[in-house]
């Protein structure tokens, strides 16, 4: 968790494909938190409670990590170097892969209207606290902090002003198929976030 966020945190906004790097270490830190149920497994009454809780993290996290991705595919057709400062007034540029992409990071965050990530990141964190596993617990929370900061500060430059054209671009088929399946699965998802955890607890066990 630790090693990843804190990869996440240092990228560079200037540096060439800090957003790729960003992502890629964020991912880092949430196969972190998908391990803290693994390790709750072994001091809990209920075990099968809590590895169904990482796969339940792990479906919801795919979602919106992909869909994520997909936007900084999008933009990278346009920006090859896929810098964070790339994504300046995207919302002006292009409305709706902003608002897609802030959501997917609100998402990543555990922020609303992400309530699909909240979700998730309270199983984990429920399940490391009965397991009497306080202390990650801690170390959990003090991460999702560090992560709140850089997907915050990304999310928050999608909206300021614009340099340069704010010219459209034509988004190729299959980007509209990824984006889309991924913001109605985000979506759905949000709304009905317990439909995971039962399904992976009937799927399992």
């Amino acid at each position: 968790m630790t090693v990843g966020n804190v990869g996440a945190l240092r990228q560079q906004a200037m540096r060439a494909y800090s957003a790729v790097r960003l992502l890629a270490w964020s991912s880092v830190g949430q196969a972190g938190y998908l391990l803290v149920p693994i390790a709750a497994a072994a001091y809990s009454d209920d075990p099968e409670h809590a590895v169904g809780s990482t796969v339940a993290y792990a479906l919801m996290y795919a979602a919106v990590n992909l869909g994520a991705f997909a936007v900084a595919a999008l933009v990278g057709r346009t920006h090859a170097a896929n810098r964070i400062t790339d994504y300046r007034g995207l919302y002006a540029k292009n409305p709706l892969s902003a608002l897609l992409l802030a959501f997917f990071l609100l998402c990543l965050a555990g922020l609303p209207p992400g309530i699909i990530g909240l979700f998730a990141k309270v199983t984990v964190f429920s399940a490391a606290v009965e397991a009497g596993l306080g202390w990650l617990a801690v170390v959990m929370a003090a991460n999702v902090v560090i992560a709140l900061y850089y997907y915050l500060q990304w999310t928050a430059l999608l909206f300021r002003a614009p340099e340069g054209t704010t010219g459209k671009h034509p988004v190729p088929a299959p980007l509209t198929v990824a984006l889309t399946l991924t913001a109605v699965l985000g979506v759905a998802l949000s709304g009905a976030p317990q439909l995971v955890l039962r399904f992976a607890g009937t799927t399992l066990f």
